[in-house]
């Protein structure tokens, strides 16, 4: 919910500044929920034309519930205080890291789901991509693969593929058998993949977008 609102003044302003009466979103991961959470909670469903999600935990990560469960309270105090840290270093003020992990818990989502229901007034859309395997991408998201391939099958290293399916669902394809993580999908890594041009990967959802008239 704070994230969210933050959103809508950062999408108030923009609208202000530009003059257009909507806008088209692309989030990628936690930002899909938070987006939602504006149009469906917050009335910015009046000035967003079309809700594109990218690797978003829709229905949770089963991983987050597991992991939460299984870890001791001190290591989990000190990973988010570790957490808390480099987001404070990057310019957060107030920086809340379990928080935002809860919000990706499966029964976080199961619960508050309902309360974040599609507006009919905006068109969404949902982009997913896989690992072929835990050497496709280094930790944590090599952990993460093992973890929720055992628990929910194909995944990225956070999001498994069902989870992100919300809205009209595209997949997300390479020509080398390692797959994309959930970090590539954003050049986390700064890698070239053969076939997976990150950069025009974008440039096409933007151009189609355009040409459905968004």
């Amino acid at each position: 919910a704070k994230s969210a609102e933050e959103l809508k003044q950062t999408i108030l302003n923009v609208l202000k500044e530009t003059g257009a009466e909507k806008v088209n979103i692309i989030a990628h991961s936690k930002g899909g929920l938070d987006s939602r959470y504006a149009i469906s909670c917050l009335g910015m469903d009046k000035y967003v034309a079309t809700l594109t999600t990218i690797n978003t935990p829709h229905e949770g990560c089963d991983m987050v519930d597991f992991l939460l469960e299984k870890l001791p309270d001190g290591l989990k105090k000190f990973i988010e205080k570790r957490y808390n840290s480099i987001f404070s270093k990057l310019g957060d003020t107030a920086p809340d890291f379990m928080a935002g992990v809860i919000d990706l818990s499966a029964k976080t989502r199961k619960r508050d789901n309902p309360l974040m229901s599609d507006s009919p007034d905006v068109v969404y859309r949902s982009y997913m991509s896989t690992m072929s395997s835990a050497g496709s991408a280094g930790f944590p998201l090599n952990i993460g693969y093992m973890l929720i391939k055992k628990l929910n099958g194909d995944n990225d290293g956070l999001v498994w593929i069902e989870s992100a399916k919300h809205g009209e669902f595209y997949n997300f394809t390479t020509k080398q058998k390692r797959g994309i993580s959930h970090g590539d999908v954003i050049d986390l890594m700064r890698e070239n993949i053969e076939g997976f041009d990150v950069r025009e990967v974008y440039v096409d959802i933007v151009s189609n977008l355009k040409k459905c008239g968004y």
